[in-house]
């Protein structure tokens, strides 16, 4: 038996109701395909129309980026702080391209990023720098997924200068001597013009041997710049280089002040501790050694140079061989600390280095 239905007026038997419920999905189906046509061509035309930052910003559409440039000595550095020192300082020999993330044209939500932006931009131009736009997602490519903040410079790759000993300290200062190898190319000595006329400052220098982690590496020399260290020394081999992740986690200071290598550290200690310089390692199993409370009494104002040791190993055999007395930082006397012992025995090396180079540099 046929059933039928009646619609809109019109007689539908059971046979042909299956073929107009098809054709209504088939209609429904093709309205939303032509409506969401046109939508895409309304994004298509407000971003075909969306004003650039600057009239110097470039659109990049198809070109091939990725985290490792053609030019194997050029890199990325990334973040508002490490881009705007790179640019003032100009340390890097080669400071190719800014490229700057489309959104980022806006201004954005914090008023120190915006001005740092502005000044990033500013200076790029009066280098004659490339400036290009681009989306989030292509900057992630360049910087590895790190946190750039929305700005990127390609430049060249920052290097250690590498150098032999400090020399003995006097009224007028201090030298730090290249390695004979530079000597006898001409290079002048690195000079500090340290005075201890109307000044306490202890001259200080940082030696890190061999850390490794770019994490504590950039997080040590943010805090020897705030503190106003001197110099901070690294290994030439096993260290983490002045890449741009020391960069950032730096906030620039890698920019900002000078780093030394050598190929032999317990040579420049050895050296350096003959020219007047007391070498103190930082340690946390040494039988004697001092506490930052007593770095005043028992070193006076003899200039020093603190040695931070490898994350996992600490200090060589060799290194704390060279070293005239060892400092450690005492541990709360918490017995359930001591009941629980674990894993927490010590600081981290970048945690280390903080509350170390606040005692030495801030003791007067």
């Amino acid at each position: 038996m046929i059933r039928t239905k009646i619609l809109n007026g019109c007689i539908f038997s059971s046979s042909n109701q299956s073929i107009l419920s098809r054709h209504i999905i088939i209609q429904h189906r093709r309205n939303f395909i032509a409506a969401r046509s046109i939508h895409n061509r309304r994004d298509s035309d407000d971003r075909s129309n969306k004003p650039t930052f600057t009239k110097h910003v470039r659109n990049i559409k198809d070109d091939k980026l990725s985290s490792q440039p053609e030019d194997k000595g050029l890199e990325y550095v990334y973040g508002f702080s490490s881009v705007v020192s790179a640019l003032r300082l100009k340390k890097r020999e080669i400071l190719d391209s800014l490229y700057i993330q489309e959104s980022a044209g806006k201004a954005t939500t914090k008023k120190k990023d915006d001005s740092l932006l502005t000044d990033i931009v500013q200076l790029a131009k009066e280098a004659k720098i490339k400036i290009f736009h681009m989306d989030k997602g292509r900057l992630n490519n360049l910087t590895d997924n790190k946190p750039h903040q929305g700005v990127v410079l390609r430049a060249s790759a920052l290097q250690p200068q590498e150098v032999s000993s400090l020399t003995q300290v006097t009224e007028n200062g201090y030298r730090v001597l290249p390695i004979q190898k530079y000597a006898k190319e001409g290079n002048k000595p690195y000079t500090f013009n340290f005075s201890r006329n109307g000044s306490n400052k202890r001259p200080f220098w940082l030696a890190l041997d061999e850390v490794q982690d770019p994490q504590n590496f950039g997080s040590i020399l943010r805090t020897a710049y705030f503190f106003g260290v001197d110099g901070v020394l690294v290994c030439s081999k096993n260290s983490a280089p002045l890449s741009p992740a020391v960069s950032k986690v730096s906030s620039g200071a890698v920019e900002l002040m000078d780093v030394f290598s050598t190929t032999r550290l317990d040579k420049f200690l050895t050296e350096s501790r003959d020219n007047g310089w007391k070498v103190i390692g930082a340690v946390g199993d040494a039988k004697s050694f001092i506490i930052p409370s007593q770095i005043a009494s028992e070193l006076k104002n003899c200039p020093v140079i603190l040695v931070l040791g490898n994350e996992g190993k600490g200090l060589r055999k060799n290194i704390r061989n060279v070293c005239d007395t060892f400092i450690s930082i005492p541990r709360a006397t918490n017995p359930v600390l001591q009941d629980f012992g674990g894993s927490i025995d010590s600081l981290n090396v970048g945690v280390a280095a903080g509350v170390l180079i606040h005692s030495f540099t801030t003791e007067n």
